[in-house]
């Protein structure tokens, strides 16, 4: 935070009041702390693809596609060469700062910014020199070996039916993210703090250091990358109506995801009872460690249908069907692992999994007066467009931001014991509704990690109707008016829960509400417009 940070709390200042607003009228601040001048980190990536491909007719009904990608791709890196990362390489516990165990703080010793891996080699004279250990401008190795083969295989069953079928491997660059942008970093962006000093005159309040909170880059920092596979048949049947299926297939590896490389071990904290956890952490100077590595795993599998009839008689319809299953330890890049030292429990129903998908469409212009005379042109060309939709509600765990396995802060929010069946009868819906049973999940015992199924509790799903009318007015030539309107859940149906990706369901094992649902979203919006084309 460049505009500075001040906090006020019950106890700590030798002058508190012992209630931290009554400390912040009076001006006795515990602590305040300042970022220098934002770190400028222009970035860059260059990148080199080529692609081979050929294609091979093996007879009248079998057409093979055999197809190569090779990609080559540097890791990011700033044109200023000021990006930095902590490397547990180059860490020396002999050289590891003094920790104060009670508040916490630097107090000396040791040798600052031990760890820190700055790009290049020594002799940039710039004072950094001890921080460079030959490391390439992006601080992770250039990956050679990124073949994606590619295969599809397409076969004539008849004239109206078609069988396919594809497997390829797909490489993805990850973009800068908060976890990658490595420039906010010390020694290029410092943070300064003071304790125990008044509002009215904060310089003269005493220094202090901090234990250095900075993000990571895994060094070898793998490419994401997945094998896709499917195999679908398509059929045409009368009525210029197509139906198609196909199961499609995916496996990731690779994903990006982060850890706190500072994360006490489980217990740490009730062992010692009083220490402060930055005087216990395994690389003392530092904070939280937040390492982005590319080690996550994910698998999906769906069944897909759909129905398309193409533009016949005034009508367009179609209808798509998607039951699938999705699972994996990191579903978004910035993912945090509640235990940094074993991720297998955290393998599971991934946040983006929706079980049941449903989508349906149509467009029908109006079989009346469609001549170009000046009747028709007025009371005639009107089309009627429709779409509904339903989706399966997303999963979500019981979690708080609670320690209980004593392992510091820093890490992704920990779960809660499951000790009973949380399945109820949700009843009726009033003002309030019970989804899930509370009783059914209890806190882990101190100095341990709770265990619960990961995403196990199924929001309610939704589902989305919209209505159009539109009235088509030919002039001459090309030139013609369109009136539209529209309305988005024309039914005025109201789903469960905030809306968005936020859950439904209160999943805050901390709340008063927890288990029900008490919001609602998806009011009817009408939308009202006029368009000439020419």
């Amino acid at each position: 935070n460049q505009n500075g940070e001040v906090r006020f709390l019950d106890a700590g200042h030798p002058q508190s009041t012992g209630v931290a607003m009554a400390n912040a009228l009076v001006g006795n601040f515990n602590d305040y702390n300042e970022f220098g001048a934002k770190a400028s980190t222009p970035w860059i990536a260059t990148s080199f693809d080529a692609y081979a491909q050929d294609s091979w007719k093996a007879g009248s009904k079998i057409t093979i596609e055999v197809g190569v990608r090779y990609s080559l791709w540097p890791q990011w890196y700033s044109r200023n060469g000021n990006l930095a990362s902590f490397d547990p390489r180059f860490y020396d516990p002999s050289q590891a700062q003094l920790v104060d165990r009670t508040s916490g703080f630097v107090v000396g010793g040791g040798v600052p910014l031990n760890g820190i891996a700055l790009p290049g080699a020594p002799g940039a004279n710039d004072g950094f020199d001890r921080l460079r250990h030959g490391l390439p401008d992006g601080l992770a190795v250039t990956h050679k070996n990124m073949f994606q083969p590619r295969l599809g295989l397409a076969y004539a069953i008849n004239d109206k039916t078609a069988f396919r079928t594809g497997l390829g491997l797909f490489y993805n660059r990850p973009m800068i993210n908060r976890d990658t942008a490595l420039g906010g970093n010390p020694p290029f962006q410092i943070q300064q703090t003071v304790v125990n000093g008044s509002i009215d005159a904060p310089a003269g309040a005493a220094r202090r250091d901090f234990p250095l909170v900075v993000t990571a880059q895994d060094p070898i920092f793998s490419m994401p990358r997945a094998w896709a596979w499917n195999v679908t048949v398509e059929r045409q049947l009368p009525g210029a109506t197509t139906v198609e299926v196909a199961y499609v297939g995916r496996r990731g590896i690779d994903n990006q995801r982060k850890r706190n490389i500072n994360q006490l071990q489980p217990g740490t904290l009730q062992a010692n009872p009083g220490v402060n956890v930055n005087a216990l952490r395994p690389y003392l100077g530092y904070g939280p460690i937040g390492l982005a590595e590319n080690t996550g795993r994910s698998q999906y599998h769906g069944l897909q249908v759909s129905v398309e009839r193409r533009v016949a008689r005034g009508v367009h319809a179609g209808i798509g069907y998607t039951l699938s299953r999705t699972k994996d330890d990191s579903s978004t890049l910035t993912d945090v692992l509640p235990n940094t030292y074993d991720d297998s429990a955290y393998y599971g129903i991934s946040d983006l999994d929706r079980t049941h998908v449903l989508i349906a469409n149509w467009i029908y212009e109006l079989p009346f007066l469609q001549r170009s005379d000046w009747a028709s042109r007025a009371l005639g060309h009107w089309e009627v467009t429709g779409v509904y939709q339903y989706q399966s509600g997303m999963p979500v765990s019981v979690r708080s931001n609670d320690d209980f396995a004593g392992v510091g802060a820093g890490s992704g929010n920990q779960f809660w014991n499951l000790v009973g069946d949380p399945a109820i009868d949700p009843g009726p819906f009033t003002t309030s509704m019970a989804w899930f049973n509370p009783a059914a999940f209890a806190r882990p015992a101190a100095g341990t990690f709770g265990v619960q199924p990961r995403n196990m509790i199924r929001n309610p799903g939704s589902w989305n109707f919209d209505l159009g009318v539109r009235k088509n007015v030919p002039l001459t030539g090309s030139q013609r008016l369109q009136f539209r309107i529209e309305a988005f859940n024309v039914l005025n149906h109201p789903n469960l829960g905030p809306g968005g990706t936020a859950s439904a369901v209160n999943n805050n094992p901390n709340s008063g509400s927890f288990g029900f649902i008490t919001t609602k979203n998806g009011e009817r919006v009408i939308q009202l417009s006029l368009k000439y084309s020419f």
